[in-house]
């Protein structure tokens, strides 16, 4: 049975819901269920027939533990939401929910709680199950847009249940603090060719792309790689250092990816797609670079395509 749309509810603080944040509701099952028993309650009443007495007890107890049971679909249980490693705008970012801790089969309906305040959204494209195992497996995907570039907004989750008769319909709401960062979508063209810049200086290359003679030794940089550790040195003197070798005549010089190589006025989202592309050329060959904004030069470091990706995404 698809739960039905009531009404907004407040979002649950944290990963577990509490029993203030549920919302409990009879379905028509639920309420047809109700009127027996006060129909046959007011039969043995009337006549006093000893088994409609019995059975409206019965009865009346059979909706209490099924409403308590439906109730514990959603009570102590805890939602965590692993977010995306990288996110580019246009796309989708997808979610991963998990039942931490979950020791009980759950039996739940998913939908976000922008879709469940947009009238025009079909109710049979607005649910979608999750069954969670003893082991609080599966993992669930959820796919939020990501429309723009900047900090995602990832929307409140509704979840409901109806498990396990289908007599009433529990629901409750998550939100969770965690943000995601969407990347501007990077936008095909040609690089531009331009002439090296005043002030551009040589960047030394990886030893394992440089020349055999080694030419000196320098401090070892954090993130860079082992190989290339000067060990007999660091063994006498205890001190760590890289060798450096002599670099080829044809070197290549570092690229300056600026925002300077476009035209003045450039649509600042479309720039940011601009430099995106380019970052990720420059990454695919491996060749090294510097990303030039206002005010702001990002130079080769470690990690520098998460930054360089960030700062455009947040520019």
């Amino acid at each position: 049975m698809l739960p039905l749309r009531k009404r907004r509810l407040n979002a649950a603080q944290g990963e577990t819901a509490s029993a203030a944040a549920l919302h409990c509701r009879p379905t028509r099952l639920g309420i047809g269920l109700a009127v027996t028993v006060v129909l046959l309650w007011l039969v043995g009443l009337n006549y006093q027939v000893n088994l409609a007495y019995a059975a409206a007890f019965w009865l009346a107890g059979f909706l209490l533990v099924s409403v308590l049971l439906n109730l514990r679909q959603l009570l102590a249980l805890q939602i965590t939401a692993d977010m995306p490693a990288e996110v580019f705008a246009g796309g989708h970012a997808v979610l991963e929910l998990a039942a931490v801790g979950n020791t009980r089969r759950r039996w739940l309906w998913l939908c976000s709680e922008d879709d469940f305040a947009n009238p025009h959204t079909p109710p049979a494209k607005l649910w979608r199950v999750w069954h969670i195992g003893s082991d609080g497996l599966p993992v669930f995907q959820w796919r939020v847009p990501a429309v723009m570039r900047g900090y995602l907004r990832i929307p409140p989750l509704r979840a409901a249940s109806v498990a396990p008769f289908g007599v009433s319909m529990v629901q409750c709401v998550w939100r969770w603090p965690g943000e995601a960062v969407v990347f501007p979508a990077p936008v095909p063209h040609d690089l531009p060719d331009m002439p090296a810049r005043s002030g551009e200086t040589d960047l030394q290359r990886p030893p394992a792309q440089g020349g055999d003679d080694l030419a000196y030794l320098q401090a070892h940089q954090q993130g860079a790689s082992l190989q290339h550790v000067a060990w007999k040195t660091y063994a006498k003197t205890g001190e760590m250092l890289d060798k450096r070798f002599e670099e080829p005549q044809h070197a290549a010089r570092n690229t300056v990816i600026s925002y300077a190589d476009y035209p003045a006025g450039t649509d600042k989202d479309r720039l940011a797609g601009l430099l995106c592309f380019r970052v990720l050329e420059a990454e695919r060959r491996g060749l090294p670079y510097s990303l030039e904004l206002p005010q702001r030069l990002i130079a080769p470091q470690h990690g520098q395509r998460e930054i360089c990706l960030t700062a455009l995404a947040l520019w």
